[in-house]
């Protein structure tokens, strides 16, 4: 890895995400007022990092192997850490918790055997973007909806008809491009060891 990758901009926005990650946890387990909604500020910071870093690497040409590891090592650990505290708040269900991290951990160790295997990382496909952006937007959601249930003064969305029944179809929504984008990525190794073999 070449040092001069560490100070690119799009890395550096990369990095930033996990400083922002850490004071999105602190808040988030804190007992400070306007917690949530504060989180959700964050969480939207995060996000917008996220696009910037894609948009100055392919920009300025700074696509390198340092990038392809820590911008989906940011997006899994965001959302990992941040569904787990949502767990331990009540705010999600455990299973949901569970097909997410169960989806990061089969993608995370097929790209650690294609990079031992082959010397190679892959980058991450439009549907293990989607995937990873619904999962995160359901994340970002459910700390709003916290939040507005914390402010008293504030009439809620939450308690408007239908709203429960929209938040459940993205839950559902983010399992099945969950399962879509695990099978992208699987054809894509197959195909690489494939083609491996043949040379």
């Amino acid at each position: 890895m070449n040092k001069k990758e560490l100070f690119y901009i799009s890395n550096q926005l990369s990095l930033l995400r996990f400083i922002l990650l850490i004071l999105c946890i602190y808040i988030l387990v804190s007992s400070i007022e306007h917690k949530f909604l504060i989180s959700a500020g964050i969480i939207f910071l995060i996000w917008l990092s996220d696009i910037l870093d894609g948009y100055f690497a392919r920009k300025r040409n700074e696509i390198t192997e340092l990038g392809k590891i820590i911008d989906p090592l940011a997006d899994k650990l965001t959302i990992i850490s941040i569904a787990l505290v949502l767990l331990m708040q009540g705010l999600i269900p455990l299973w949901f918790l569970i097909i997410i991290a169960l989806r990061d951990l089969l993608i995370f160790s097929g790209g650690i055997y294609i990079k031992n295997k082959h010397h190679i990382v892959l980058a991450s496909n439009w549907a293990g973007k989607a995937a990873a952006f619904l999962i995160g937007f359901t994340l970002f959601i459910s700390v709003i909806i916290a939040g507005l249930k914390e402010e008293k003064n504030i009439i809620s969305f939450y308690h408007i008809e239908n709203v429960e029944l929209y938040y459940q179809g993205l839950i559902l929504l983010c399992i099945v491009m969950s399962i879509i984008s695990l099978i992208f990525y699987f054809k894509r190794f197959a195909s690489l060891n494939t083609e491996k073999a043949n040379i």
